[in-house]
């Protein structure tokens, strides 16, 4: 997206990263190889499934960047619930409406607010904090989103993958984990696509038989949350894909 700006000095344009630029964003996001392997899965799983999150970090070129590089990793989908990777002065006044909204949101604020944030702001609210310069996680989300949406199975295999992109020290590869454990609950889809009613132009799948192709409990659980966010509604709209709930 661009949002253009006037100012004093002129007009100028902020262009939001689009899926072409994510190999870019994550050689340059260097944080992601900083953070734990259960952090980083725990950070991702909660985007998958349009939690609230908070970012904080010291300086706006690190908390930008690596806000930017993990939403890349979300590809083939696309974030499209609040985003806002640095909060700044103009809308601070605004801060305790935005942390506290019902939508799902990716925020980042600088390490110096976010003491005020935490006190004034956050209470009772449900939301990950991710502090980029201690690599720390404050879970304030409800006891049962704690818990992670995944098998055993499904964690090891992405721990495995992302110990060996951290060995190879090329960030690029964060795509490909995400990509290829994202790839088996799309695949799904696409696979019953065949057998599927039309109505109107639109396949017609039943919720129902989509989990069933999902073998393993714990990643059902995952299967169902991810096709319940706005963004899994975007992708399926545009592929022209109705998923039925009874």
């Amino acid at each position: 997206a661009v949002v253009s700006t006037q100012s004093t000095g002129g007009s100028y344009e902020v262009k939001r990263p689009g899926p072409e630029d994510r190999i870019t964003l994550l050689q340059h996001a260097c944080l992601l190889g900083q953070l734990r392997k259960n952090s980083l899965i725990t950070i991702m799983l909660a985007l998958f499934t349009e939690s609230k999150v908070l970012f904080v970090d010291k300086t706006l070129s690190s908390l930008t960047s690596t806000l930017h590089a993990l939403t890349s990793l979300l590809y083939p989908l696309t974030w499209v619930c609040i985003y806002i990777p640095m909060l700044s002065k103009g809308i601070r006044k605004d801060v305790r409406d935005l942390v506290q909204s019902p939508s799902p949101y990716i925020i980042g604020i600088l390490k110096s607010d976010y003491p005020r944030v935490r006190t004034n702001e956050l209470q009772d609210t449900e939301v990950l904090v991710v502090d980029l310069t201690t690599k720390k996680l404050t879970d304030l989300r409800r006891e049962q989103d704690r818990v992670l949406p995944i098998s055993d199975a499904t964690k090891k295999a992405l721990k495995v993958k992302l110990r060996e992109v951290k060995k190879k020290k090329d960030q690029a590869k964060h795509s490909e984990v995400w990509q290829n454990f994202l790839k088996p609950f799309l695949n799904h889809i696409d696979n019953l696509c065949g057998e599927a009613e039309t109505k109107d132009g639109v396949r017609q799948i039943p919720m129902e038989s989509y989990l069933a192709k999902v073998t393993e409990q714990g990643d059902q659980v995952f299967a169902e949350k991810l096709l319940s966010t706005q963004m899994s509604q975007l992708y399926l709209q545009k592929n022209k894909i109705r998923m039925l709930r009874q």
